[in-house]
C-alpha cells in the first residue's frame, strides 16, 4: 500500500465530508417535501374514505328502502285481465287514464307508450299515436277529459283527468 502524505488524507477526508453534507442537505429537502406530499395524500385519503363510507350506507339504506315489498307492488303494474270483453284501444286509453291522478297533466306520447308497453298481448302491432290522439280527443268531447293546452304543430295537445288546473 502506498503511503499517503497527511495533506493527500485530509484532503480526501475533506472531499469525503463534502459529498456526505451535500447529500444530507439533498435528503433533508427531499424529507421535508414528501413530508408535506404524504400530509396533502393523507388529507385527501381521509376525506375519501368519509365520503366512501357515507355513500356506501346510503347506497346500503337506498337498496333496504327498495326492497321493500310496497316498492316491488309499484315497480310491476298487473297484467290487465280482459274477464271475457274485447279490449279495444278506447278501452286501454281510458284504463291507463283512470290511472293518471286527478289535474296531472299528460300528453298522446305518454299513453302510446304505456299502451304498447302495458298490453302487447292485446296488439298485432304498436299502436300509433295519431289513433290515441283522437281517442283523446273523443274522450274529452264526451266530457270525461278536460284540455289543458291545444295542441300545435310540435307540441301535443295535454290532457287532465277530472277537476284540473
Amino acid at each position: 500500500m502506498a503511503e499517503l502524505s497527511l495533506k493527500e488524507i485530509v484532503a480526501r477526508l475533506e472531499a469525503q465530508i463534502a459529498f456526505h453534507q451535500k447529500k444530507e442537505a439533498f435528503h433533508a429537502e427531499q424529507e421535508a417535501a414528501h413530508q408535506e406530499r404524504r400530509a396533502a395524500h393523507a388529507a385527501e385519503l381521509e376525506t375519501l374514505t368519509r365520503n366512501l363510507e357515507a355513500l356506501q350506507s346510503a347506497a346500503t339504506t337506498a337498496v333496504e328502502l327498495a326492497s321493500r315489498p310496497a316498492a316491488a307492488a309499484l315497480r310491476a303494474p298487473e297484467p290487465f285481465q280482459d274477464l271475457g270483453r274485447r279490449l279495444t284501444l278506447p278501452r286501454m286509453v281510458e284504463r291507463l287514464v283512470a290511472e293518471k291522478p286527478p289535474g296531472e297533466p299528460f300528453g298522446t306520447a305518454e299513453i302510446t307508450g304505456a299502451i304498447n308497453q302495458r298490453f302487447p298481448q292485446a296488439l298485432r302491432r304498436p299502436v300509433q299515436p295519431r289513433l290515441v290522439s283522437i281517442t283523446l280527443r273523443r274522450m274529452m268531447e264526451a266530457g270525461k277529459l278536460q284540455g289543458v293546452r291545444e295542441g300545435r304543430p310540435h307540441h301535443e295537445a295535454l290532457y287532465a283527468r277530472g277537476g284540473a288546473q
